[in-house]
Order: structure tokens, then C-alpha cells, then sequence
């Protein structure tokens, strides 16, 4: 019986090894609170309506769990989510609060900061433009452009009403006609020089310049 205290005496060392490395474990990950930014997402934006001016792109959340936890936290891990479906026209205010955060199981969100967000609408309105076609550079000498053309002539545009309803035309990227003597025909890119206007349809249309002999 003597020797009782030293039986198995390796089996009892490793096993006083595991349970200190358990502990020094379990005593490091102490639970924690960080202030994180964190994008803002939002979801369910009704059909009809636009989002005008800046949008809220990151707010600081603080979160509560373990130091380990918190480490291991990367980039899109949390979110801030703001659901538009009850959004209407005007300008609107939305509560961001913890239980709209998106959080990894064991984390816990305690604030959000700001915890409201103003954001503005306008109705989405479309309706149809000409279509400028452009040209650069001169033909050759002795001759010049009579006509420049493009097909389709109108293209649709769509976006929030106060700026949908300052744009007068859309413009085609530019085909040279330098150096030419003779009917030049090219397809092109469209495009628009307006926020939050979008071309729907054809985002190519094709321009013809007609070029003839300066008469003499």
C-alpha cells in the first residue's frame, strides 16, 4: 500500500497536464464587449419606390462574447440588417436595434450606434429619351456630314422622379469620322450622365453619319 501514490505515476501526470492546460484554457476566454463597424444591408426595397441621396452604408455595434470568439471574427461575419418593405415616399426614419444585427452563434449584440436611420424615397418613374448621337473628328477635306442618325432614336429610362424628369436625352459614345469620305455606320454604347438613372432596354444602338462632297 505503500507505494499506491506513485502507481500508474505517468497516466496521473499527463492527466494534471490536460486539466492545467484545460484551465488555462477555459481562464483565457473570458467574455469581452468590442465596438465593431459593421456594413448596413438593406433588404426588401419595394418595387415602385427609390432610394435618394446618400444611403447608410456602416453603423458600430457592440458586441458581447468571448475574447477567442471575437478573434476569429472576419469580414461580412456581422451585419446590420434594415428591412424597406414598409417604406413609402418622403423621407423616412428606420430603428435599428440589437435583434437586427446578424451575429455569429455565441456572440450577443448589446448597442447599435446610431440607433436610427433617415433615409428618403421617391416613386420610380420611366419614360423614353432621344437617343444623342455624337461624332469626333473632321472628314476629309472637301467633304462634310450631313445627317447623323441613330436606330433605335428614343431609348426608356427609368429612376427616381425628380431626377428622371431633368434628363433631356441620353448620349452615344463617340464615332469617329476623322479623315472619312463616305458613310460611316457603327454600333455603340449608350449611356446617361445622371445618378440613380438607369437605360433599360438596348444599352447599344447603332449610329450612321452621313457623309457627302462639299459642292462646289
Amino acid at each position: 500500500m505503500a507505494l499506491w501514490p506513485v502507481r500508474n505515476l505517468r497516466l496521473k501526470l499527463v492527466s494534471v497536464c490536460i486539466a492545467g492546460l484545460l484551465w488555462m484554457i477555459v481562464a483565457g476566454d473570458r467574455v469581452v464587449e468590442r465596438v465593431l463597424r459593421v456594413p448596413v444591408e438593406l433588404q426588401g426595397m419595394p418595387a415602385d419606390l427609390e432610394l435618394v441621396g446618400p444611403a447608410p452604408d456602416t453603423v458600430d455595434v457592440r458586441v458581447r462574447g468571448s475574447s477567442n470568439a471575437l478573434t476569429r471574427l472576419g469580414p461580412g461575419d456581422i451585419a446590420a440588417v434594415i428591412d424597406l418593405k414598409s417604406a413609402r415616399e418622403g423621407r423616412r426614419v428606420f430603428t435599428l436595434g440589437p435583434g437586427q444585427v446578424l451575429v455569429p452563434a455565441g456572440l450577443e449584440t448589446v448597442q447599435v450606434s446610431p440607433s436610427t436611420l433617415s433615409m428618403e424615397f421617391e416613386a420610380t418613374v420611366t419614360r423614353r429619351v432621344p437617343v444623342e448621337a455624337r461624332t469626333d473628328g473632321d472628314p476629309e477635306k472637301g467633304f462634310r456630314v450631313v445627317r447623323v442618325a441613330s436606330v433605335p432614336e428614343q431609348v426608356e429610362i427609368s429612376g427616381p422622379a425628380s431626377v428622371v424628369a431633368r434628363v433631356t436625352s441620353v448620349a452615344t459614345d463617340a464615332v469617329s469620322v476623322e479623315g472619312r469620305r463616305e458613310t460611316v455606320r457603327s454600333t455603340v454604347p449608350v449611356g446617361i450622365n445622371a445618378a440613380l438613372v438607369r437605360i433599360r432596354g438596348p444599352q447599344m444602338v447603332t449610329v450612321t453619319v452621313t457623309i457627302e462632297a462639299v459642292k462646289r
